[in-house]
């Protein structure tokens, strides 16, 4: 993923959040761009960029630095990760103990989802990527690393749009996760083999169509943007939106951006 490489100063290093080299999970996303310090010439050099990730073979080049450092923006996609923990818990206990109502366990999910949108009711795919990632079982390594080699630009956008879809799905009621994360795979593997989205054949092709739409022109989702949209889906989402606006609006935290000063993009 794009990102502006800044020049770190060691001493910064001191501000950063640091994870042990040996702690690092092989085909995991990285929630913001990595850095390692070299020591024999006091050099802080970037490694990784946001939604990147390590192979096992470049894990072991690194590991001698001990180290990878994140800057503090890391915490705004930490509570994406947190919520889609939980939500996995929810559904997977549902596939494996005695079947819940619905209502039931949208009740759950949707108290976990709630704590994702902020008083400006905005969310940018890069965060949902995240989530995504985290609810969804893990995607096949083979799968993602010859699509970063040779389609790095569908590779990214694949992982912001079928994130965007499974972000919106959760508060759809889509509480099947063999199911969820085969659309997420299916959305991934069509976006980097060319897919476009501009013929819709099912409900999943009709909603990733509108989100490819509001990733090119907005680069996020927004309550605005929702009430402009006739579709039924964004009809459901903005019900749900206005249900919980008296306490979003009232919160005092604006969404998490990747831009700006806090973010990693100009």
């Amino acid at each position: 993923m794009l990102f502006d490489d800044r020049k770190l100063d060691p001493s910064q290093l001191a501000e950063m959040h640091s994870c042990a080299i040996d702690t690092i999970e092989p085909y995991s996303l990285l929630l913001a761009p990595a850095y390692i310090y070299m020591k024999a010439n006091n050099r802080v050099l970037s490694v990784k960029a946001p939604l990147d990730f390590f192979t096992p073979e470049e894990l072991e080049r690194v590991k001698r630095y001990g180290n990878v450092y994140f800057p503090q923006f890391v915490k705004s996609s930490v509570q994406f990760q947190t919520a889609a923990r939980l939500i996995r818990k929810i559904l997977t206990v549902q596939n494996q103990d005695l079947p819940r109502a619905t209502f039931e366990l949208m009740r759950e999910v949707t108290h976990a989802v709630s704590e994702l949108w902020f008083n400006d009711l905005r969310v940018e795919p890069f965060f949902a990527a995240v989530f995504a990632h985290e609810l969804c079982d893990p995607m096949k390594s083979e799968t993602i690393l010859r699509a970063r080699e040779e389609a790095v630009i569908r590779h990214d956008r694949g992982l912001l749009l079928s994130g965007m879809f499974v972000f919106i799905a959760v508060h759809l009621a889509w509480i099947n996760l063999e199911e969820i994360t085969a659309c997420r795979d299916a959305i991934y593997e069509r976006t980097v083999k060319g897919e476009d989205w501009i013929e819709p054949k099912s409900e999943m092709d009709s909603i990733v169509m509108d989100l490819n739409l509001l990733i090119e022109e907005k680069n996020e989702i927004s309550l605005a943007d929702l009430l402009s949209s006739d579709a039924e889906w964004t009809k459901q989402l903005t019900a749900r939106l206005k249900e919980w606006s008296p306490k979003l609006t009232g919160r005092p935290e604006r969404s998490p951006t990747i831009y700006g000063p806090e973010g990693f993009v100009a």
